[in-house]
């Protein structure tokens, strides 16, 4: 619905216009933030996140192939090809590697039936490792092994069985001698610790404030970085085909916005399946969009309310003059003729219209007397032409039930007729007769004589029916040649005397163009048990077209006392 402005002040209006324009102008900054922004902060997150998730599965798989790397290097060295693989000076060749290389928490060299001949701190010497997967691969290449936990070195070595260093890499490399045929296998485990130190190089700057978390997990998606072994993840990790991030729900019931990197092995037909998985709880990620909307609100709320403030003020300043004008106008609406002149006018329109107020009300006097005369006119004027209208309805509402050519009431008078008569009827219980007159054999007189011959035999007709009948009768041209006489309150004889009456006068009245010019009539009495005032007239009809039958210039009744007179 809509709202009645004039309820409302101009300074309200005003106020509320500059108001809502302060609104709409704030409305997309503030809709940008919450959608557009945060889409694109999402957006920009999750691809950092990525990028920090491929830094670390790269730089963690490059330090893979260089721990491989050095392995292979070291079993070509001459001590591996040449010396005893159970000799003093192995061992001991062995354990400046394993200074040089701290990861390295053992060495060992395994025979080719997987005996353990010389390893670091003699530890697991003379232990068979046969059935060790890094055994059997090791004697054709080069290889890293899964992350397991030390079975066997843990207690040797003095390491917690949940710290980090519990868990160990196996790297291993096929030992030749000078003709290419293989010696043993040279096998390392590293220390899994140096895992934390590659993905700590990569942290950025704030990192533990910003709560972002930088996984590693294994095959069977456990996590095996940081200090959560074997461990399922918490939150599943998938992404659409065209993101490298999506939003996930954990089973703290928190969002996380999350990203992975596959660390990619450089062993053909195998690969560790280690992704590095970061994620960041989204309350965190969209903590910034959170402040900077509550900072949007405060500053659009402050901004409006002073904004609203000098707009009142002002809108107020500017409608004073408007306020002292409408009194004045409301002072000349109740005669007062002298106005004050308005002082307080700030523009030129409202100055424009103070003056026009003024010469307003100089004229409105003069314009009083004028109307009163022109009032006096016009109701004169007025009556004469209300007067002359009613006559004019008069004749209309005549002419419309008048048949031009014969003078006589038309069908629609004789049907307003014989709707009164048959109220009446009712009302009183006195019958009414009904006539159907019609002159035989018009058509002939029209063929041989032309039509204006017969339009003057329907005016003769209609004249000789209209003098025979009485004042309170009532005869109408029903159309055609036909014509409806109403005789009010009439008995059956005297209606059938009348009949004969009219059809002897028409006979008689020989035209002397023509010739003589007979009538068929059909008689019929209204009764208050007909339903409505056509049931009388069909009855009338059907006489009518029994006379005809009978030979015309005859008068038939709808009752057997009615006889048949006369012949054509």
């Amino acid at each position: 619905m809509r709202p009645d402005l004039r309820r409302f002040r101009i300074k309200s209006l005003v106020m509320l216009v500059f108001s809502g324009l302060a609104l709409v102008l704030w409305l997309p900054i503030y809709v940008y933030i919450n959608h557009g922004y945060v889409k694109q902060l999402v957006n920009d997150r999750g691809e950092a996140m990525h990028d920090l998730a491929s830094a670390v599965a790269a730089v963690l798989g490059d330090n893979l192939h260089e721990r491989k790397r050095e392995l292979s290097l070291l079993a070509q060295s001459p001590y591996f090809r040449n010396a005893p693989l159970g000799a003093r000076e192995l061992r001991q060749h062995l354990e400046r590697i394993q200074k040089s290389y701290p990861h390295y928490v053992w060495l060992g060299v395994v025979d080719t039936e997987g005996i353990v001949r010389s390893s670091t701190g003699d530890l697991l010497r003379g232990v068979s490792v046969r059935h060790r997967p890094w055994f059997d691969r090791g004697k054709e290449q080069t290889v890293a092994g899964d992350l397991h936990e030390a079975m066997l070195l843990a207690p040797l070595l003095g390491i917690e069985k949940d710290s980090e260093g519990a868990h160990l890499i196996d790297f291993a490399a096929p030992l030749l001698d000078e003709q290419g045929r293989l010696r043993g296998v040279l096998g390392a485990h590293a220390d899994w610790g140096w895992a934390t130190d590659v993905v700590k190089v990569l942290y950025p700057a704030g990192i533990a404030r910003s709560q972002v978390e930088v996984l590693i997990v294994n095959r069977e998606n456990r996590v095996i970085h940081p200090h959560r072994y074997n461990s399922p993840l918490q939150i599943p990790v998938t992404f659409p085909l065209d993101q490298n991030f999506a939003v996930a729900r954990g089973q703290d019931g928190k969002d996380y916005l999350n990203s992975s990197a596959e660390v990619r092995d450089d062993e053909p037909g195998r690969s560790l399946g280690w992704r590095v998985i970061v994620q960041q709880p989204c309350e965190r990620a969209l903590a910034d969009v959170a402040a900077l909307q509550r900072a949007m609100v405060a500053s659009i709320l402050l901004t409006t309310l002073v904004f609203v403030g000098l707009v009142w003020w002002g809108s107020g300043r500017i409608t004073r003059p408007l306020r002292l004008l409408a009194s004045q106008a409301r002072k000349i609406e109740q005669g007062e003729v002298s106005v004050p002149p308005v002082t307080e006018a700030l523009t030129v329109e409202v100055h424009d219209l103070a003056e026009a107020l003024r010469g307003m009300a100089g004229t409105l006097l003069d314009q009083r007397r004028d109307l009163a005369d022109n009032n006096l006119r016009l109701e004169r004027l007025v009556a004469e032409r209300t007067r002359a209208l009613e006559i004019a309805n008069e004749e209309l509402s005549q002419i419309a039930r008048q048949d031009p050519l014969t003078g006589l009431p038309n069908r629609r008078a004789a049907d307003e007729r014989l709707r009164s008569e048959f109220v009446r009827m009712k009302r009183s219980l006195m019958g009414y007769a009904v006539l159907m007159v019609d002159i035989d054999n018009f058509k002939r007189i029209n063929d041989r004589h032309g039509h204006a011959e017969g339009d003057r035999v329907l005016s003769g007709v209609a004249n000789l029916l209209a003098v025979s009948l009485r004042e309170s009768d009532f005869v109408a041209r029903f159309g055609g040649e036909e014509f409806l006489v109403v005789l009010p309150d009439t008995d059956l004889s005297t209606a059938t005397c009348v009949a004969e009456k009219l059809r002897e006068a028409a006979e008689v009245a020989e035209d002397p163009h023509v010739g003589r010019v007979t009538m068929s009539i059909g008689l019929a009495m209204a009764s208050p048990a007909h339903v409505d005032e056509r049931e009388v007239l069909r009855l009338a009809d059907a006489c009518l077209y029994a006379a005809k039958a009978s030979g015309r210039n005859s008068v038939v009744s709808d009752s057997l006392s009615a006889g048949h007179v006369g012949n054509s």
